[in-house]
């Protein structure tokens, strides 16, 4: 596991949004198009705004999403809500360059599946947080879903309302190019001591490429 960067609290969001700039930039040096897979919350917010702030060839990076809930695309709990009032509208990006999880479709398992079917071979640069519990993406502590090895994407029941999550799995996360793990706040401490210890009871910890980046408060 690599070492954790600390990062003043005030320097955070632009620290986070440059090193997924660097990320993205070292990907499109060799190859056409890259992939950029997001989450939601309240700490990458900023970063994203941050991010929509660099300069890249925009046009050759496709969206795409770890996360969401099973709610419409704007809900005040969707994801993809977030991203897009946060950095795909700022870019101006075309729809076709953002792979969005279908979270007010009915069928679960179905959208899941083809969710599945749009994702890359490989993810080129990844963001994922971590909750109080441990959870990173939608993978909690005991889910089954935690220890899937063939699928990409699930659905899945969480312990928060709306309980219903779609989620890609930790071979795809393993898999990534890049990943950043941003954290922030002392409510994350404890997790996130135990996540650096390799403790696999939290979903956090088995995604052993991950780049962590805590304010003080979450680094204790």
């Amino acid at each position: 596991m690599m070492k954790p960067l600390i990062v003043p609290s005030e320097k955070l969001t632009l620290e986070a949004a440059d090193w997924l700039a660097r990320e993205l930039q070292k990907a499109l040096a060799t190859k056409q198009r890259v992939s950029l897979a997001l989450s939601g919350g309240g700490t990458p917010r900023p970063a994203y705004r941050a991010l929509a702030e660099h300069t890249l060839p925009w046009e050759r990076v496709d969206v795409y999403f770890v996360d969401e809930r099973f709610v419409p695309p704007d809900d005040k709990d969707s994801n993809y809500k977030l991203v897009k009032e946060s950095l795909l509208t700022p870019l101006k990006l075309s729809d076709r360059q953002v792979f969005r999880m279908q979270g007010e479709r009915e069928d679960r398992a179905a959208a899941a599946a083809d969710y599945a079917k749009t994702l890359p071979d490989r993810l080129d640069v990844v963001l994922i947080g971590v909750g109080e519990d441990g959870h990173t993406a939608s993978l909690f502590p005991g889910h089954p879903a935690l220890e899937e090895k063939s699928a990409r994407v699930l659905a899945v029941k969480g312990p928060k309302p709306p309980p219903w999550r779609m989620t890609l799995t930790v071979p795809v996360l393993l898999g990534a190019g890049a990943v950043l793990g941003l954290v922030a706040g002392e409510g994350k401490r404890d997790a996130m001591r135990r996540v650096l210890q390799g403790d696999r009871q939290l979903p956090a910890a088995h995604v052993t490429n991950t780049q962590w980046m805590l304010d003080p408060a979450a680094g204790g």
